[in-house]
């Protein structure tokens, strides 16, 4: 830098070129008024804002040790008590000595600054490096933790971070996940953050279109244009630094971005360096808790499939001999092809051999090849990994697989499914609650259960019985379907998979609706797949709860056991996780059962069977079924309410007397 001369300036007044216009206060003190400068190097602006008039003026610049000039000083007005009215050259010297001492204050006041910002930083690069460490179970938590760090380091409004969709290329730009942080960078672990799992994530245009360019280019993106970019809600772009995220091989895996430095500038270089360390800190981040994740779920699974192995075995040739050499009488097997079929009318072991019994009766040993002792083996197999539970047992397997068949007898079906279908569904039928625990989704999820770390929020239990199938028709000497060909396997594996995830009764509800108008408007055609695939599932519905359409004992018997197996869950939500549960699930609210399965018969299973009854009339007697005990827990429901009302009555009376 070149170096900057002291000078001396000396203000003449022309008093005589002023105007009205050019008179501006000035201190109490001094009366003069205020004038323009004839020296064309001074400008007076800023003494008519102020209400100061400079007479004179000493400027010279301030000096580093290096000599490079690192500021400038100025005096003014000369005191008027002295003698001298101008500054001198001994003034300038004084000046100067002092100024040198000024230079060594503003250079240590610089770098002591400057090793403030430095540690500062290095304290919170080491804070992200002890969240990594510290934090591995959530993704959601370490990225949340990241930007917090980078918020309130860098000192900008906002910050986001997008997750890259697996199989995602730079042709193909997709977000799987998207994380916004618009807290104050100044309040600590205090933030507004959304967490969207979606492959449209809900974040402003705007920045999606620049994370986009980024993750497709690889290219560091630093918006310094001042122009305000528009993103709705009533906020803009001002400034915007985004950078991609990296893996450990340097895979672009996502993109992290900054918006609007909080004191109105533009990211600069330093902002780059430090936002760059954050990103890499974030990469490691995520792919550290994507292993831990992958970890875990390794554990459950082998922690689920010990469980199921300690519990189940297969069962023994001597066993599959006998009994094969056992049949049905002709009444029970009539019986089979009943809707009003009784649900405990069958030992255990005769179930087995009516499963064979309807199988054969389907004509699927045939079409199939399917061995008998094949068979015989796979349902006594699938018998024993139905746990020892009130409801959801073996029993419930089978007589959910004889409505099916019942239905497919009587209601027309076997001219709209083709046999692998039907073979598909049957399996489906006897397998669909395996290994069931006697707890629903609902509670795998709020007991963090190892099924539901494996399988995660979606069908969880569903997701495991079709794994378990799957896992006894990979066993030696079980699999039914070996005599199909490559197609014919890969299709009946997917009919058996929708067919079990079907009997979730989330599934059920997202599908309902779209049957309903189906059949209302009669726009069904069967011969469409999507049309099947609706069809097939509202089926699944239909047998699985088939019991609310058998004649009254029966159901009343299997209300009981469902109730049984409800207040078991609701006794562990009380015991083990601490909370209230449902009132179906409470074992205090016991005399609302009838009122509930009103509901349950009104909302759920009758609109269902209405609206199968419009595909085939042999639906109406399971309409009729259900319609009956219905109207048979009604008045039990009117009977409890009279009772407790009666005792109320009853027991004002006695308090008045």
């Amino acid at each position: 830098m070149t170096s900057m001369p002291s000078w001396r300036l000396e203000v003449t007044c022309d008093d005589d070129q002023m105007s009205s216009e050019d008179q501006i206060a000035v201190p109490c003190d001094d009366k003069r008024p205020a004038s323009r400068c004839n020296d064309p190097r001074y400008n007076d602006e800023v003494d008519k804002i102020r209400g100061y008039r400079t007479d004179t003026l000493l400027c010279m610049p301030i000096r580093n040790a290096d000599d490079e000039i690192i500021g400038v000083a100025q005096v003014l007005n000369k005191n008027l008590q002295n003698s001298e009215q101008q500054f001198t050259e001994e003034d300038e010297k004084l000046a100067k000595a002092y100024l040198e001492f000024c230079g060594i204050a503003l250079t240590n006041a610089r770098l002591f600054e400057m090793s403030q910002k430095e540690y500062e930083r290095n304290r919170s690069l080491l804070e992200v490096v002890h969240d990594l460490f510290e934090e591995q179970t959530s993704l959601e938590k370490v990225i949340l933790k990241i930007m917090q760090r980078a918020q309130r380091l860098v000192k900008c409004e906002r910050a986001a971070v997008l997750l890259l969709h697996e199989g995602a290329d730079s042709e193909n730009v997709k977000f799987s996940r998207t994380f916004e942080l618009t807290s104050s960078p100044f309040i600590p672990f205090s933030p507004e953050i959304s967490s969207v799992s979606s492959t449209k994530p809900e974040i402003s245009s705007g920045l999606l279109r620049f994370a986009k360019r980024v993750a497709a280019t690889g290219e560091v993106l630093n918006i310094t244009d001042p122009k305000k970019i528009p993103e709705g809600s009533g906020r803009y772009i001002r400034s915007l630094l985004c950078m991609p995220i990296r893996d450990r091989d340097y895979k672009i895996i996502g993109v992290a971005t900054i918006i609007n430095r909080t004191d109105g500038l533009v990211f600069d270089e330093n902002d780059e360096q430090l936002f760059k360390a954050f990103t890499l800190f974030c990469g490691l981040g995520i792919n550290n808790t994507l292993m831990y994740s992958e970890l875990e779920k390794a554990m459950a699974r082998q922690k689920v499939a010990i469980e199921v192995i300690s519990y189940h075995a297969t069962a023994a040739p001597k066993d599959i001999k006998k009994l094969l050499s056992r049949h049905l009488s002709e009444a029970k097997v009539l019986q089979l092809t009943s809707l009003k079929f009784d649900d405990f009318s069958l030992t255990s072991d005769e179930m087995i051999i009516a499963s064979i019994q309807m199988f054969r009766d389907l004509g699927l040993l045939s079409r199939f090849k399917i061995d008998e002792t094949v068979l015989c083996l796979f349902l006594t197999t699938v018998r024993k990994n139905y746990r020892n539970i009130s409801y959801h047992n073996w029993r419930h397997a089978f007589n959910v697989a004889q409505v099916m068949f019942a239905i497919l007898m009587n209601c027309g079906l076997n001219s709209i499914l083709a046999d692998l279908e039907i073979l598909g569904m049957m399996v489906g039928c006897l397998c669909h609650d395996l290994d069931h625990r006697g707890t629903n989704n609902a509670f795998q999820q709020k007991s963090g259960s190892a099924l539901a770390l494996l399988y995660g929020n979606k069908a969880t239990m569903e997701q495991h019985h079709f794994n378990h199938a799957v896992m006894i028709l990979s066993s030696e000497g079980h699999n039914i379907f070996a005599t199909l060909s490559p197609d014919e396997y890969s299709r009946v594996m997917n009919i058996l998979k929708n067919a079990i995830l079907a009997t979730d009764l989330s599934t059920y509800f997202q599908l309902r609706s779209r049957f309903f108008t189906l059949v209302d408007n009669v726009e069904y055609r069967w011969e469409e797949e999507e049309h099947r695939e609706v069809l097939k599932s509202m089926l699944m519905t239909a047998c699985d709860l088939g019991a609310c359409t058998k004649p009254w004992p029966i159901q009343q018997k299997v209300a009981k056991l469902v109730t049984d197996e409800f207040f078991d869950q609701g006794d562990k939500e009380k015991l083990q996780l601490k909370i209230q549960p449902q009132a179906l699930m409470d074992r205090e609210k016991k005399h609302e059962l009838p009122q509930m399965q009103v509901t349950w018969i009104d909302t759920i299973c009758l609109p269902l069977y209405k609206a199968l009854s419009k595909v085939n009339a042999g639906f109406m007697e399971m309409v009729e079924g259900a319609v009956g005990n219905r109207d048979k827990w009604k008045t039990l429901a009117s009977q409890r309410a009279n009772l407790i009302n009666g005792n109320a009555k009853i027991y004002s009376k006695d308090t008045a007397v």
